[in-house]
């Protein structure tokens, strides 16, 4: 089986602090990700930003800028029995910032998130993350 995935995430930096979630469900489960989710029904991705992070962690967007957009292709097991899906995830990423940092969900949403929280970039993490958490630590490297 084979499924395209398009999604909109945000990369939020706040006191040399990135904003991640830790995934709830997916091919993605327990891995640290940008917030951000699927495209609903007219919606442009611009609103599926702000209500994906407002949802996800209960912070507002104030401002956004489009980042870069990229895919990944994997395999992943789908069902209990086994079975493998080709997933191909493609993401449009902004650079966002929030009103504050006050008001974060620490507590899952009940659907994606397991949580929000503040990983902090001049510390060498250990944390599992998504191919576009990745990407996003990356290109903000190679711009400092």
């Amino acid at each position: 089986m084979k499924h395209t995935h398009i999604g909109v995430y945000g990369i939020i930096i706040l006191n040399n602090s990135l904003l991640l979630i830790k995934k709830r469900r997916g091919p993605y489960t327990n891995l640290f990700d940008l917030p951000g989710g699927r495209i609903e029904f007219g919606e442009t991705p611009e609103q599926t930003l702000i209500r994906e992070v407002a949802e996800e962690t209960g912070l507002k967007v104030i401002k956004y800028e489009l980042s870069f957009c990229n895919s990944v292709c994997f395999k992943h097991n789908v069902t209990n029995d086994n079975s493998m899906e080709e997933l191909h995830h493609i993401g449009i990423v902004f650079k966002a910032d929030v009103e504050n940092g006050i008001g974060l969900k620490k507590d899952s949403d009940g659907y994606d998130s397991n949580g929000a929280f503040w990983l902090d970039l001049s510390n060498d993490n250990n944390v599992e993350l998504t191919p576009f958490a990745n990407m996003a630590i990356e290109k903000l490297k190679q711009i400092k």
